[in-house]
């Protein structure tokens, strides 16, 4: 009797072991990816976003270029509106005299356009990239959670969400993707 208890256990044991070792993978918790194209969404942010500033200090400026979601039709950047949030305030911002230019703070601007299609203008058309610059008027400090949001007239906005590096340098932080 004896042994047959202790077989039954080790039986028991055995089982509840195997049952955890099998081959499939717990998908865990499901979290969007960085800059996911949303159903509707029109624009989507190509390479990284990085920010200048002070070195150990804070990040002033924040640089990012848009493009087209494929099969999507031109945005009239002249009409966009951007909206910059951290864990404190959220902020519209205001675009520069003319759309062109480095922003001061509290404004966007347009500081190039990559692979422009005909003459110059605010149209964000096929295979062109808006490179923009936007000012917050409060500085970014390291480990900061930040949300750049991207309105154009119709269609869903872009979201970025990204946070500050732990050591800010002169140029080029990246601000990784959470």
């Amino acid at each position: 009797m004896k042994w047959l208890s202790l077989l039954l256990m080790g039986i028991i044991i055995a089982a509840v072991l195997v049952a955890g070792c099998t081959d499939e993978e717990n998908p865990g918790l499901s979290l969007p990816e960085a800059d996911a194209i949303q159903p509707g969404q029109v624009m989507m942010v190509i390479g990284n976003v990085t920010g200048n500033g002070i070195p150990g200090g804070t990040i002033d400026t924040i640089t990012f270029t848009v493009g087209l979601v494929p099969k999507e039709k031109q945005v009239n950047m002249a009409n966009i509106s951007i909206v910059y949030a951290d864990a404190v305030r959220t902020e519209s911002l205001i675009p520069v005299e003319g759309f062109r230019g480095d922003p001061p703070p509290g404004h966007w601007g347009i500081l190039e356009v990559q692979n422009e299609v005909g003459s110059p203008n605010n149209r964000l058309e096929y295979e062109e990239r808006f490179v923009i610059r936007i000012n917050p008027r409060a500085p970014l400090v390291p480990h900061q959670f930040i949300m750049i949001i991207v309105k154009p007239p119709s269609g869903t906005p872009l979201t970025i969400r990204r946070v500050s590096p732990p050591t800010i340098i002169k140029e080029n932080n990246i601000l990784t993707s959470i």
